[in-house]
């Protein structure tokens, strides 16, 4: 008996620490629409532009310094620009897959690597400090007013590492939801930017949707 409590003494706060490991919680859920341009073409349709394969989005060039490379099939890793952390930098790596739908266009993703000049990336363990999942939902409207639409809902869980760990969880809170909002809010509205003009592209010139499909079928 004396054993068993014991034992109970020392798994109980054990089992609670391990439960407080990921208690600082991002929570970013962003909805942003971009309208099309009233001079925007119409025939081919904003449908079947967003009806292309996946692979298309591999062909595009994105703003601020972001990239998105097609890995394999329908996963892709799209390097974010530079997000600033307090006294840290870091360069996210978002590995996502990417399914086309007979009405929307669905990323998901619930790996991301961290990368940056910064040594204390590495030595406090960052990239093992944390568990991400993205989904970014893209639909349309095309009709007498058309747009392209995004929901994104961003879930990162954090067991402070290192000189985190000193900071208070309601700053570190805090802090992470203001950065995280303004970085995914800028990659997604320079992406519909980027598709509206693309779509500006594809809809106006033959030859160019010719060698799109080509580039995405070679992919």
């Amino acid at each position: 008996m004396r054993r068993l409590r014991l034992a109970t003494l020392l798994i109980a706060p054990l089992a609670q620490a391990l439960s407080r490991a990921f208690d600082t919680r991002v929570r970013v859920a962003t909805t942003l629409s971009q309208p099309l341009p009233p001079n925007a073409p119409v025939d081919p349709s904003l449908t079947a532009y967003m009806r292309l394969p996946s692979a298309q989005y591999a062909l595009l060039d994105l703003p601020y310094g972001a990239s998105l490379e097609r890995l394999e099939g329908e996963n892709f890793l799209l390097k974010v620009p530079t997000v600033k952390f307090f006294f840290l930098s870091v360069e996210p790596n978002v590995f996502a897959t990417v399914e086309s739908r007979e009405d929307s266009v669905v990323v998901k993703s619930d790996r991301c690597t961290l990368l940056g000049s910064d040594a204390l990336i590495e030595r406090i363990g960052l990239n093992d400090a944390f568990e991400f999942a993205v989904t970014a939902t893209m639909t349309w409207t095309d009709g007498d007013a058309r747009s392209i639409d995004c929901d994104c809902t961003l879930a990162v869980d954090v067991a402070p590492p290192g000189p985190f760990r000193a900071m208070p969880r309601g700053l570190l809170q805090t802090t992470g939801n203001a950065v995280m909002r303004v970085a995914t809010d800028q990659v997604l509205r320079g992406f519909l930017r980027t598709l509206i003009r693309d779509y500006d592209a594809w809809g106006s010139d033959a030859a160019y949707r010719d060698r799109r499909a080509r580039d995405v079928g070679d992919g």
